[in-house]
């Protein structure tokens, strides 16, 4: 049997009893051409790709490819589902105005 626990709270949660949310992110990074730059259709995006991996194979770190790409799989209990749907990227609330509903 698999175990599984949040990922917030860290407390164990029961796959036969109780419900378990996954929440997935995926984050890239992505740079907006200048005004100056050579438009889409006048690019030669077999090029750019080649200088890319070219690039990457004469990195000598691993920093440049979490800059650019990351993703993470992450379990939730039914409380910090709740927690973070509310307030999925962890802003402070207290300087947020809320207003009383009438």
């Amino acid at each position: 049997m698999i175990h599984y626990s949040c990922d917030r709270c860290k407390c164990e949660l029961d796959s036969e009893t109780e419900v378990r949310y996954t929440v997935r992110m995926e984050i890239q990074a992505i740079v907006e051409p200048l005004d100056g730059e050579i438009r889409d259709d006048e690019r030669d995006h077999l090029l750019e790709i080649h200088e890319i991996l070219e690039n990457l194979e004469q990195a000598e770190s691993d920093q440049l490819g979490d800059d650019t790409y990351q993703h993470g799989r992450y379990d939730l209990c039914v409380d910090c589902y709740r927690l973070f749907i509310q307030n999925p990227l962890g802003q402070d609330v207290s300087n947020q105005v809320t207003f009383s509903e009438n």
